[in-house]
């Protein structure tokens, strides 16, 4: 009897010891599989999927319309030139023309014309010696525009304008407006401007693609300005006026007029009056028509009420 309960002890510990061994022997295996690093497969063999997921390195995604865009440029400049979605090119200087420089160049927008041929519009800016683009709050986006027309079935570069305007801050401008200045005149309008210390404004370019040297027909027209970022107990002024454009056609005139409506407000009190003073609040209105003198666009009724900052 004796004999036969040390038997049956030594099977029961036999067994306890063999599953433990079991469990803390795939403990182990599994550590080592955590912690172990990656290597790369032997030459001639396969990589893993995992491994071949980590290699492969991933790309941002370049749009369909910026890749065309890329294409048309590239008609201009060439493939050595080519990033993924920009260029880096010699242009000539905004103001001083016989001087070249490296500029980086950015498709911003494109447009098919009704005759087949296409406009594309990008922004450069220029590049320092370690081959980075020079941006800072007071520098501008320069404008660059191209027309390219297809001559069996290639595309051939019709007209470049290569730096022509000096537009916004940060060294870009926004956004970029098809327009028609007239019957038969496609043209374009650039939205530019920046905020300075709470204080913002909007200005707006035209030009017409017809022009051979591109210039902006509207001198920099402010369309809307406002200070709010800036507006603090102790200012004395504060105000915020928006406006919106329309071209509205003159009989007779082969140029449509440029026509601003504005909206908003305006507070005021006397600079000598202390802080505690509440500003007087007035709800502003106004309209202001430019017409097209044949080499820029004038001012012949109305008022541009947008304040300057």
């Amino acid at each position: 009897m004796k004999r036969a309960f040390v038997s049956l002890l030594v099977k029961i510990l036999r067994r306890y010891l063999k599953v433990n061994k079991l469990v803390l022997l795939g403990a182990a295996l599994m550590l080592s599989a955590c912690t172990k690093k990656a290597e790369p497969p032997a030459v001639g063999e396969a990589a893993s999927a995992s491994a071949a997921a980590v290699a492969v390195e991933v790309k941002p995604m370049v749009d369909p319309k910026t890749a065309r865009m890329m294409e048309l440029l590239q008609v201009a400049y060439g493939d050595k030139a080519a990033h993924e979605n920009y260029l880096d090119v010699e242009l000539p200087d905004v103001e001083k023309r016989d001087e070249l420089g490296l500029y980086r160049l950015e498709p911003v927008a494109m447009r098919e014309l009704p005759d087949g041929r296409v406009v594309v519009v990008a922004n450069a800016q220029m590049v320092d010696a370690n081959g980075e683009a020079m941006v800072a709050h007071v520098t501008t986006g320069l404008l660059n525009v191209y027309i390219l027309r297809k001559e069996a079935g290639q595309w051939k570069v019709e007209a470049r304008h290569e730096n022509v305007a000096s537009l916004g801050s940060s060294a870009t401008f926004d956004e970029v407006e098809w327009v028609t200045l007239g019957e038969g005149k496609p043209g374009f309008i650039v939205h530019h401007g920046g905020i300075w210390q709470g204080y913002s404004i909007s200005l707006i370019a035209v030009f017409d693609l017809a022009d051979g040297k591109l210039h902006d027909l509207a001198h920099d027209m402010s369309l809307s300005s406002e200070n709010e970022g800036a507006c603090g107990p102790e200012t004395a002024h504060c105000w915020s006026v928006e406006g919106k454009w329309q071209f509205e056609k003159r009989e007779g005139a082969s140029y449509d007029d440029l026509v601003l409506r504005f909206t908003g407000y305006d507070e005021e009190r006397p600079e000598t009056a202390p802080e505690t003073e509440e500003r007087k609040r007035n709800e502003v209105k106004g309209m202001a028509r430019y017409k097209f003198d044949g080499g820029r666009y004038v001012l012949i009724e109305g008022e541009n009420i947008v304040p300057g900052v």
